[in-house]
């Protein structure tokens, strides 16, 4: 999505981490909207998914039409992990918002911001040879983790 930016800059770090926050913060924003629709309008949070992943899926066709038809020739195993991904996000985001739909945001955003540690887990186990993963890192993300745990455990008293 952001492939438009990279003649611009050689610092794909940068142009990652500036994705990665945009990401952030509108998932953060849908976990806001989500609250707010169960809690006033007593929609049921799969039908809510269901339409956010819709509407989600048209967005992401239209900004994907250039490069599509060369994403076809991927190779057979690229298209199940992509089909895995696309599973498990769309699991993920049926169960984060039947979370919100009993819990508070307060406590929901925090706990699915641990996500960092399963990711991590699983690049550390099966892309050794393309993600280094040191002892900062890992640091860094238990400390991140560590925070959401208390902000958690601060919000439930």
């Amino acid at each position: 999505m952001f492939n438009f930016l990279m003649p611009v800059t050689r610092n794909k770090v940068l142009v990652g981490t500036v994705a990665a926050m945009l990401g952030a913060t509108c998932y953060g924003s849908s976990q806001f909207l989500v609250r707010q629709i169960v809690t006033t309008h007593d929609i049921p949070p799969l039908i809510i998914a269901t339409y956010a992943l819709l509407f989600g899926l048209i967005v992401l066709t239209i900004l994907s039409q250039n490069t599509i038809k060369q994403d076809r020739r991927a190779p057979m195993r690229g298209f199940i992990f992509m089909a895995l991904a696309g599973l498990t996000a769309s699991v993920g985001v049926g169960f984060n918002y039947s979370a919100l739909g009993i819990a508070p945001v307060v406590i929901v955003a925090p706990v699915s911001a641990a996500s960092p540690l399963i990711s991590l887990a699983l690049a550390h186990l099966f892309l050794q040879r393309l993600e280094k993963i040191t002892f900062r890192i890992w640091m860094g993300t238990l400390l991140v983790v560590g925070g959401v745990v208390l902000v958690t455990l601060g919000s439930a008293s």
